[in-house]
């Protein structure tokens, strides 16, 4: 029992997940300022953490582990050193980011593709559950115009845009991104209730239309149109030039689709009376204005330009400069985490940022600040190893059929960090979109370490494993017909089951696996198509099997 407790990280990251869940919530607007399954977490990740040292769990070898792990212990001393801005909840955050580094991110030397199997599978339906369920009551906050405010906080409508139940609309539409993906993936490999993750990522993007969020309209762009140059054009002959045209002209397209629906959103609320159309969001107009003084070329410009982005961005230049000046206080060390706000009112003297300034709206600048300069320097040399990392395992599985579902691993962190440059980003436990990028990128560091892996899964198929027996339903007459990539050797009866000797032919060589088939009485549940593409389901299992074992 205790191993299944503290050796199966499943269940702690179920309770991370649901613990980052409800910090996305706009509890401050119910006056609440702690999450007391804060104290679960703690104690439960502490058992994990002492378990894994005793059983030698860690890859203490893996550079990117390395990297990261520092960046994370060099963050927790810059918070304690900080002790006129830290505070208990200060504390508290840095805890919880290692904690995130060393047991969510990172991999125990005992995972395997089936627990990563089936970690998907116990985490992708919560996780859907938990922000499909809270979206939705966003939505019909949205139709019904409720919103409201206190203590500083803000639910429902906030002008023109939709909150909902989170705290900041910007951080849980990353988070709506980020649950589409996990949708797709759940689709591709056919988990129960495909069509309840059909209507979630139609709610999803319902609600990061009407959030009117820019970045994750970026974010969305790049993501459809990377799905639809897999689908439709990638195994097209086309000159690189032409699919940079193709993919840059999808984008756009995505982009102006994107904005007439949006466009179209605030009729609703027009016959309601609750706003009149806004169009100061995007600000398309101070955009062009930018664009026409940059091609000037003239130095002149160059104020009233900084002027213009600072207006576009929301403020972001002049947040940017606040948060060089915060990074000055503390140039070697950093601030520590969760001090920002703090000190960005003692240093400009001034309150008013609002209550969800809590950081410098951009992952390189917030690694500066907090962690200091070496800490940067640990985390830039983390960033270019995961873009090496996301190439090679792209060109990895670049012929295999995990390739999309590889894919929409690395888009679920690239959908975070982007977010990252603008806003809410990859360091914050109380972003549960941050959570699950790691979770992913973690995912796709231990895949990239492994030889090649099938991700996919058929409806009617189950775990292929590497020593085990495979489980499917298939009759013993439709295998036999599945020549002549293999050859039934020998065959016999057991109770309810039915066992089989097969030989697979590979190359030159061929080794024997006894398979193990699960016998139906209903021809019904059958799907025969599928039993005809068996060994095109498993080619990619069956070769490295092959590989891995002595038989030659």
């Amino acid at each position: 029992m205790l191993d299944k407790i503290l050796g199966d990280r499943k269940y702690f990251k179920l309770l991370f997940i649901f613990y980052d869940f409800i910090n996305t919530l706009a509890l401050g607007y119910f006056g609440i300022d702690f999450n007391p399954l804060s104290i679960v977490v703690l104690i439960y990740g502490g058992l994990i953490f002492i378990y894994s040292i005793i059983k030698n769990e860690f890859f203490y070898t893996k550079n990117h582990l390395l990297l990261i792990g520092l960046y994370g212990i060099l963050l927790f001393i810059a918070t304690y050193l900080n002790k006129d801005y830290s505070t208990k909840n200060s504390l508290l955050i840095a805890i919880m980011q290692l904690l995130i580094f060393t047991l969510i991110f990172a991999q125990p030397k005992s995972m395997t593709l089936k627990k990563l199997k089936q970690e998907l599978h116990t985490i992708i339906p919560f996780t859907c559950f938990l922000v499909g369920s809270a979206s939705l009551i966003s939505l019909f906050m949205y139709f019904l115009n409720i919103s409201g405010s206190q203590n500083g906080w803000y639910i429902g409508l906030v002008g023109d845009r939709l909150f909902g139940v989170y705290f900041n609309c910007n951080p849980a539409s990353f988070l709506a991104i980020i649950v589409v993906l996990m949708s797709m993936i759940a689709i591709r490999n056919h988990y129960e209730g495909s069509f309840l993750y059909i209507i979630n990522i139609g709610i999803q993007l319902s609600y990061i239309i009407l959030t009117q969020c820019r970045a994750s309209i970026i974010i969305l762009a790049v993501i459809l149109t990377s799905v639809a140059y897999y689908r439709f054009f990638r195994a097209k002959e086309l000159s690189t030039v032409k699919r940079v045209c193709l993919n840059v002209g999808m984008c756009l397209c995505m982009l102006l689709g994107t904005k007439v629906v949006q466009e179209a959103a605030f009729i609703i609320p027009q016959i309601q009376g609750a706003r009149e159309e806004s169009n100061n969001r995007f600000q398309l107009e101070k955009i062009k204005e930018i664009v026409s003084l940059t091609m000037t070329g003239e130095l002149q410009n160059i104020p009233k330009i900084i002027d213009l982005a600072d207006e576009v961005s929301s403020g972001r230049i002049t947040l940017a400069k606040d948060s060089l000046k915060i990074w000055q206080q503390s140039p070697i060390q950093g601030i520590g985490a969760g001090n920002f706000r703090n000190m960005l009112v003692d240093v400009t003297q001034s309150d008013d940022w609002g209550q969800q300034i809590l950081h410098s709206h951009n992952v390189f600048m917030e690694s500066l600040i907090t962690a200091g300069i070496f800490g940067f320097i640990l985390f830039i040399l983390f960033f270019i190893k995961t873009l090496f990392t996301a190439r090679d395992i792209l060109l990895k599985y670049r012929n295999k059929k995990s390739y999309f579902i590889v894919l929409l691993f690395i888009m679920i962190f690239v959908s975070e960090f982007i977010g990252g440059l603008f806003d809410f980003g990859v360091f914050y436990v109380y972003s549960l979109s941050a959570t699950l990028a790691w979770l992913f990128l973690g995912y796709i560091y231990w895949l990239n370490d492994q030889s090649d892996m099938s991700l996919v899964d058929d409806n009617e198929i189950a775990i292929f494993n590497r020593y085990e027996l495979l489980s499917i339903v298939y009759h013993k007459e439709q295998l036999e017909s599945l020549k002549p990539e293999f050859e039934i050797l020998d065959s016999h009866y057991q109770d309810d089951d039915y066992i089989m000797k097969v030989q697979y032919y590979l190359g030159q060589s061929s080794f024997t696996y006894d398979v193990y088939y699960t016998l139906y009485d209903q021809k019904d549940n059958i799907d025969k198509k599928l039993a005809r593409e068996f060994y095109t389901l498993i080619e990619d299992e069956i070769k490295n099997i092959y590989k891995q074992s002595q038989i030659k």
